[in-house]
């Protein structure tokens, strides 16, 4: 089994260390994983949330020595302002990494968390902010190798007092698919939405059926764990899900190359 996303202390929001969280993999039997931090690079630069590239990489080497039982590989959630993001291609090509995860945690300057809507117009209104924001990040930013935990935005839907049908911006999802799919970039399946109100992974099984019907093939399966119980979380009952389907692989990125294996 392999858990694709999981923090550390190298993360501003994590305790753990990475020896801690390789220990609980290992308890799991989980025998590949990817130490996977937040990196943030914003307008305002105080905002930033980064830490040491070769630190980082430096302990990952330590464990992988120490605990040879479990691969440990390198990997970022690269996430802040699209215009800051070339910031980033300086860093890696003097540290290379394993793997890249974009994510988008926050559109037009406003964390997500901060909003509250009432209306469906509004809630939409935000819905398709979000879908752009993030299929912009894909055309206007090519270092990376996979897209996060896409429909992350759901996990708010508490906070917009209406329900919002998938039906009315499936267009945006679908663009971004079919963008992905061009690119040959990969999907995230992130099971810690299972923590959440909607006990489901990001995104959502409608878009994992479609992106599949699309023709993706490319995917990965990450915990998003912040705590060392939490690796590996619900990952057998998303495998068979994924079975059902039809996906059968999965992508292992080494050194930024992908290999896909059997589920």
């Amino acid at each position: 089994m392999y858990d694709f996303h999981v923090h550390s202390i190298f993360s501003a929001d994590c305790r753990y260390s990475v020896e801690k969280m390789a220990r609980s993999a290992i308890t799991k039997k989980i025998k590949l994983m990817y130490i996977a931090d937040h990196y943030e690079l914003n307008d305002r630069l105080e905002e930033d949330m980064t830490f040491d590239l070769a630190q980082y990489k430096k302990e990952i080497q330590r464990v992988n020595k120490k605990m040879p039982g479990l691969e440990v590989l390198t990997g970022i959630e690269l996430a802040g302002d699209l215009s800051q993001l070339e910031r980033f291609d300086q860093v890696v090509k003097e540290t290379p990494l394993d793997m890249v995860i974009l994510a988008t945690h926050k559109v037009k300057g406003l964390y997500l968390s901060n909003e509250k809507f009432y209306s469906e117009k509004q809630a939409l209104d935000l819905y398709e902010a979000y879908y752009s924001e993030i299929l912009t990040r894909i055309k206007g930013y090519d270092n990376f190798d996979v897209v996060g935990h896409l429909d992350l935005i759901d996990k708010f839907k508490d906070r917009y007092y209406v329900p919002l049908e998938f039906s009315k911006y499936k267009h945006l999802v679908m663009e971004i698919l079919l963008e992905l799919i061009q690119r040959g970039k990969a999907l995230e399946i992130n099971t810690s939405g299972y923590h959440t109100i909607l006990n489901r992974p990001y995104p959502k099984l409608e878009i994992l059926t479609l992106y599949k019907k699309l023709g993706g093939e490319r995917i990965i399966i990450g915990s998003d764990a912040h705590h060392p119980d939490y690796i590996g979380y619900k990952h057998k009952q998303i495998i068979a899900e994924l079975k059902k389907i039809g996906y059968s692989h999965i992508a292992i990125y080494r050194k930024r190359i992908p290999h896909l294996v059997r589920l």
